[in-house]
């Protein structure tokens, strides 16, 4: 499994994060709530947009002093940043694009329609519009340089929003464009499906269709050559900007996707061209200077959360979610991203939305602030154990009232539900301050040692030795409170990757298990084995 693309320091970095609105870029005042959030939040990363139409109004003209006041105002914060060019392309359409694009259609191409309407979309086939996005956008990472380097506030750099075309087209049908679907298809594209794994869509289509070896974009897909054509443009336009932006200032750069929906109909229920799941494969052989490619995950269906999850989780794309809903099943199906497929960050959209009009935290945004303060308290956990098996995932399933993990010599079952005696006297009054569906994540570090957190459950723990082993512990008999805990520890761990005792538990506090709650931050378990050598 491919590492975490985020460094601090030359450390691996988990980034917890919040994703401001798409238009409170423009101005600091309008920022001045998403910084609130990301401090109730306890986030570590602000993603902010910037906007091309913003940074260079009259074309030439670049307005960097915003671009500087904005990391500048991230790092006094003391937070990390990732800032979202929103060029050509935003969700699909060009509204974040100057006035004196929109407006040259001569120069700067709009998609049309296959019955010859222009609609309100730029064309990746426009050599004038590449020029100009790209102009900018070297521009921007210019004066992230300028501002940053040697500093690393900035994290990231995100190359346009949800690109593709959303409307009355699945793909331009323009001159340039038409021309290209007529013409052999690349013998790059041919070399790629030839090397290809049997399971990507993409070699399925051309397989189906006959699997040429020479011919056009109908003759090697069908009708899903109209769609890959487009994919392979909007992906070669995205990877010529990563080249030309890293070598001015080599950042991590990425690009995101609005995922298939309803009938799956492109440039209708998701933008045509974009590296959704069935184009994920054409994205990542026609934009390897993309360090990632980010699905936005919304869905709410725990199975359909996990399939997304698992399929963006590549040899070659590690898992960043960088949009993402703030509820109780986007925090559960965050915690199983980390612990099945090595995920490597996450940010909830729309900050400044989570406020009230007091400024304080919604409700709604309880379940997701909860996972943010277990995940500071273990962060270096996160990036020392990505991939090895040894992160698991406690999830309360529709129903469920326990689930039981079998971990390497353990067994641990989780109970849900409100805390028994054993919870903690200072949360006795505030179980309604918690989100009632369990939820968590255990972190098996050595032979005996577990860190836990998370919420609304309680962790009992029993040895499961081997059938040959002669004689065993007769725990299945005892009273938990009988459990040789050796240490039980509440804490954190400091920026150095210290583990810091903020509790010390041993005693009547582990009578009824191991409870934990999201404020205290993780649970450190040591347990003796009881098993004779």
């Amino acid at each position: 499994m491919k590492n975490t693309v985020f460094y601090v320091d030359g450390k691996p970095f988990f980034t917890t994060g919040l994703q401001a609105h798409n238009s409170s870029g423009y101005s600091l005042a309008e920022l001045e709530p998403v910084w609130r959030a990301c401090e109730l939040m306890e986030v570590n990363t602000a993603a902010i947009a910037i906007a091309w139409e913003r940074f260079e109004a009259k074309e030439g003209e670049f307005d960097t002093q915003l671009v500087k006041d904005i990391i500048r105002k991230a790092r006094k914060k003391g937070l990390k940043l990732v800032l979202l060019w929103f060029g050509a392309w935003k969700n699909g359409h060009m509204k974040y694009s100057p006035e004196w694009v929109k407006t040259n259609h001569k120069r700067f191409w709009r998609v049309r329609t296959h019955d010859g309407y222009e609609i309100a979309n730029l064309s990746s086939f426009c050599e004038e519009t590449w020029k100009a996005d790209c102009r900018a956008f070297c521009k921007l990472i210019e004066t992230i340089r300028e501002e940053d380097e040697g500093k690393k506030t900035v994290l990231a750099v995100q190359i346009q929003n949800e690109l593709g075309i959303v409307g009355r087209a699945v793909r331009d049908f323009g001159d340039v464009a038409q021309a290209a679907y007529e013409a052999e298809v690349p013998q790059e594209v041919i070399d790629a499906l030839k090397k290809g794994d049997e399971r990507e869509q993409a070699v399925k289509d051309w397989k189906e269709c006959g699997a040429a070896e020479s011919g056009n974009w109908w003759t090697l897909f069908g009708r899903r050559g109209d769609e890959l054509l487009q994919a392979y443009s909007m992906a070669c336009y995205v990877d010529k900007m990563a080249i030309a932006g890293k070598a001015i200032y080599d950042l991590p750069m990425y690009t995101n996707v609005w995922l298939e929906g309803g009938f799956e109909i492109p440039g209708t229920d998701y933008p045509s061209g974009e590296a959704v799941m069935k184009n994920l494969a054409f994205w990542r052989w026609f934009a390897p200077h993309l360090d990632m490619i980010s699905p936005d995950v919304y869905v709410s269906q725990p199975s359909q959360f996990q399939h997304v999850c698992h399929t963006y989780n590549r040899e070659d794309n590690p898992l960043y979610i960088p949009e993402t809903g703030a509820s109780a099943a986007h925090a559960m199906g965050i915690y199983r991203a980390i612990a099945e497929d090595g995920l490597t960050g996450v940010h909830v959209f729309g900050a400044e939305s989570l406020l009230d009009e007091n400024g304080n935290l919604k409700d709604s945004a309880r379940p997701m602030h909860e996972n943010f303060q277990c995940l500071k308290a273990i962060a270096p956990l996160l990036n020392q154990y990505r991939g090895t098996g040894k992160i698991h995932a406690i999830i309360q399933e529709e129903f469920a009232g326990d689930t039981t993990l079998h971990v390497d010599g353990w067994q641990l079952r989780a109970v849900f539900g409100d805390y028994p005696r054993g919870g903690d006297y200072r949360h006795a009054v505030k179980q309604e301050a918690y989100t009632k569906r369990g939820r968590g994540l255990v972190i098996h570090t050595d032979k005996n040692e577990f860190f836990v957190c998370g919420s609304a459950f309680t962790l009992q723990f029993r040895t499961n030795p081997s059938l040959t082993t002669y004689k065993v512990p007769q725990q299945d008999y005892q009273f938990e409170h009988a459990l040789d805990y050796v240490r039980v520890e509440e804490g954190h761990f400091d920026a150095d990757g210290n583990w810091i005792v903020d509790r010390i538990r041993n005693g009547d506090q582990t009578d009824f298990a191991i409870f934990v709650y999201p404020d205290h931050g993780a649970v450190r378990v040591v347990l003796e084995d009881m098993l004779e050598e």
